[in-house]
């Protein structure tokens, strides 16, 4: 028998190898659905195994099940871009229309053809206080604090909706604005939340720093309050640019930001991931990774994470103007894209199907 010491020491190893964790892992991959809204059938598409369908060998798949509603096709006739967002917890599914509506689907993992009508409530943002001629674009739930982020952008400003009680929102509420900017922001298109803290993407704004000073496309990092200036990552070495659509890695702490290489002009990979360890350091941060390919996927316009699993997905839209984009029914998904692996491209059936907007379950099992 081994001596105590050997026991007590091998059991103290055993304990700390448990509590140890992969940088490029958030528990694991199974258990995963992909959700898409598509645009030329007013409907949700659901693959209800992630896995499957990545390691699957037809390039034309048919979703495993359709979600409908007469809702859908009078409240979201156009998606915004990334207007489509999970709440994991509680099984929620949010859609985002470009001209503010929102509908909160509930039980969406239960849900099959037309959706229960109890289920399926609508709501918008109020018209006081909206920007001139703005269309609204990607959304996000902070589950933590039940709180849904929606970016506004126009050619006269850029903020942020926060509607906080996003489940507990009632049939046809309209709700008043609560702005998230920073003076001077222009062009904000992205949003990522957890627990409290609160990321966006900005075209451009006001001059940072003193000493040496940095202008053009920046990550903010604030709370449902308010941003803070040095908590912004911004400067040539980021290589963030147009549009700017984000993704959180909540298992362990990365922002992913696409970039548009299209419109952007650039010939490099087109997802930068930093770590949010890095706000509030210096500002002109290199990217902790970069994914995918220049040539895959150089009009990539949206991305998805599934926070505490390891999915990311995206779609694709050509055009320079956030109302006259053109989207496609392919959608590009990465299996543990921090380790260097490759994206695999689906296209939907029906060959019509047309997404602005995609979602990843985590907790779909």
């Amino acid at each position: 028998m081994a001596p105590r010491f050997l026991v007590t020491l091998l059991a103290s190893f055993v304990l700390l190898c448990s509590g140890c964790k992969d940088a490029n892992s958030t528990g694991g991959t199974a258990g995963a659905a992909l959700y898409a809204y598509d645009s030329s059938s007013a409907s949700i598409f659901v693959w209800t195994d992630l896995s499957a369908l990545y390691s699957g060998t037809a390039s034309t798949v048919a979703p495993t099940k359709t979600i409908t509603s007469t809702v859908f096709s009078s409240k979201i006739s156009s998606l915004g871009w990334g207007g489509l967002c999970f709440d994991a917890q509680n099984a929620y599914l949010y859609l985002v229309s470009d001209s503010g509506n929102i509908v909160r689907v509930a039980n969406i993992r239960s849900q099959s053809g037309v959706a229960n009508t109890t289920d399926v409530v609508s709501f918008s943002l109020s018209t006081t206080g909206r920007l001139s001629s703005s269309t609204f674009g990607q959304a996000c739930l902070d589950a933590q604090n039940n709180t849904l982020y929606i970016t506004e952008n126009s050619s006269s400003g850029t903020q942020i909706w926060v509607v906080p009680s996003a489940s507990s929102q009632v049939q046809d509420a309209s709700i008043a604005l609560q702005a998230l900017q920073m003076s001077g922001d222009s062009g904000g298109t992205g949003v990522a939340a957890a627990s409290g803290s609160v990321y966006a993407f900005m075209l451009d704004g006001d001059t940072v720093g003193t000493v040496v000073t940095y202008s053009g496309p920046r990550l903010r990092k604030g709370t449902a309050s308010g941003f803070t200036g040095s908590n912004t990552i911004i400067g040539s070495s980021t290589l963030i640019g147009e549009y700017g659509s984000l993704a959180l890695d909540t298992g362990n702490g990365y922002l992913f930001s696409a970039r548009h290489n299209t419109d952007a002009g650039a010939t490099t990979a087109p997802i930068q991931v930093f770590a949010t360890g890095l706000f509030g350091q210096a500002y002109n941060q290199t990217p902790t990774y970069t994914i995918g390919s220049p040539t895959g996927q150089p009009n990539l316009r949206v991305i998805a994470h599934a926070g505490t699993k390891d999915w990311l997905v995206g779609l694709a839209g050509n055009g320079t103007s956030t109302t006259t984009s053109t989207p496609f029914g392919t959608i590009w998904i990465w299996e543990s894209p921090l380790g260097g692996t490759a994206a695999i491209t689906i296209t939907a059936s029906p060959a019509s199907s047309l997404f602005k907007g995609v979602a990843v379950d985590g907790n779909a099992s």
